[in-house]
């Protein structure tokens, strides 16, 4: 049977405990929202990944709201953790950081920068951008029994015409028995099987043999690009919904136009790796949109809202406890004070995505490298989008829902930093 710690030594005030349970709720069910709709309007791997997210954030809110609660309460009932005191881990403390100083030209560069990788993506790419779920193609699997060099087998498809296709040696977990690497080819359309017969005649010594052939037609991929796109404008909509009652309406339109920014930077990023692919001869990869990428985007989605709602919980909770000083200077407070949280959540996946784009092989490459970029994206316009637009929103001014100054009873000092 497990006790809970006595009264007297209580981790955490009951009230301080209801305000991070509205954090973990808040941020998650705005990130449900978005899974929610993408089942319901989503086609192929778009419904398959907001599948996905929904069982992993019911678990995620189940595991943050029970669980947890339940290994905190064995660990001091059964060791000494209170003995001596028993502080909660933060990477930063009592950091005063004027962030709103550089709110106007963060700001104002981080638009440039969005602007200029969508303009490079549609006048400088084109239709280069779009993989073969969008655009169509073909995919080629072959084993073999004495590997080629990727240069000589690019060279050899240039003959028949194929100059831009995507060449791999990924290793075929799900294979026949002993079977350790396989070459794939991503390939425009129709143009497939006569790369097939263009390294078996060049290379006979590999003894390629075809272990699969998929055509990939331009409208499947209309089909997903048009879901994806209804449902992540339901998203906005409805995370601009539900953020707008919650908190209050400027609130909403920071957090809705700070996920457009990332999901825009993102693109942009993904759009000037073919400018990095010019310039650096081929070492940085110019890549293509397919489904991965789509659902990279939804995540960066539920990313980015999530570490948002944070920071506005914060905004909120000190407005409504009376914290003294001008709305800058309550935002300051508020962002320094979830700094700790901001860096260790975001790094952790930070790191856990860096694991998947250096070993988790070709077929999670695309989705670990936007991801990555989204992660950047996404901490930053928390701090330097969404908290500026409710500042300019309000013109400086408190909002209405710290008019009321509240006497802040029973949260301890330790708790409301």
């Amino acid at each position: 049977m497990i006790r809970r710690p006595p009264r007297s030594t209580p981790l955490y005030s009951s009230a301080a405990s209801d305000v991070y349970k509205r954090q973990i709720l808040d941020s998650n069910l705005t990130t449900l929202i978005s899974s929610i709709l993408l089942i319901m309007l989503g086609t192929g791997p778009i419904k398959g990944f907001g599948v996905a997210l929904t069982v992993g954030l019911c678990v995620s809110m189940f595991t943050a709201l029970v669980v947890t609660r339940l290994i905190f309460d064995f660990l001091l009932a059964k060791t000494s953790l209170l003995k001596g005191g028993f502080k909660m881990l933060q990477f930063i403390q009592g950091s005063k950081i004027n962030f709103m100083k550089l709110a106007k030209p963060a700001f104002v560069l981080s638009w440039v920068l969005i602007l200029c990788g969508l303009i490079y993506g549609i006048f400088g790419r084109g239709q280069k951008l779009l993989g073969i779920d969008f655009a169509g193609g073909d995919t080629l699997t072959l084993s073999f029994t004495q590997k080629v060099e990727i240069p000589n087998l690019r060279a050899e498809m240039a003959k028949v015409g194929v100059n831009d296709a995507e060449v791999d040696y990924p290793r075929d977990v799900a294979g026949p028995a002993g079977l350790n690497e396989v070459l794939s080819i991503v390939s425009p359309r129709d143009t497939g099987l006569k790369v097939e017969q263009q390294l078996k005649t060049a290379f006979p010594e590999a003894k390629f043999e075809r272990l699969k052939f998929d055509q990939v037609g331009a409208v499947v991929g209309q089909e997903i690009q048009k879901s994806a796109i209804l449902a992540s404008l339901l998203s906005l909509f409805g995370i601009l919904v539900y953020v707008a009652f919650r908190y209050e309406f400027s609130f909403a339109v920071g957090a809705v136009i700070a996920v457009i920014h990332d999901v825009l930077m993102t693109i942009g990023i993904y759009s000037l790796t073919g400018l990095g692919s010019s310039l650096t001869g081929g070492w940085i990869e110019a890549r293509q949109f397919d489904a991965t990428f789509v659902a990279a985007l939804l995540t960066i989605i539920g990313f980015s809202i999530n570490d948002t709602i944070v920071i506005f919980d914060r905004i909120r909770e000190d407005l409504k406890l009376g914290i003294p000083g001008t709305f800058i200077e309550v935002i300051n407070k508020a962002l320094n004070k979830t700094l700790s949280r901001t860096i260790i959540t975001s790094g952790t996946v930070f790191v856990a995505t860096m694991a998947l784009y250096l070993f988790g092989g070709r077929t999670i490459n695309n989705f670990a490298f936007t991801f990555l970029a989204g992660i950047l994206a996404g901490t930053y316009s928390s701090i330097y989008i969404a908290s500026t637009l409710v500042y300019w929103w309000h013109k400086g001014e408190r909002p209405s829902l710290g008019a009321g100054l509240v006497t802040p009873v029973g949260i301890p000092a330790e708790a409301r930093a």
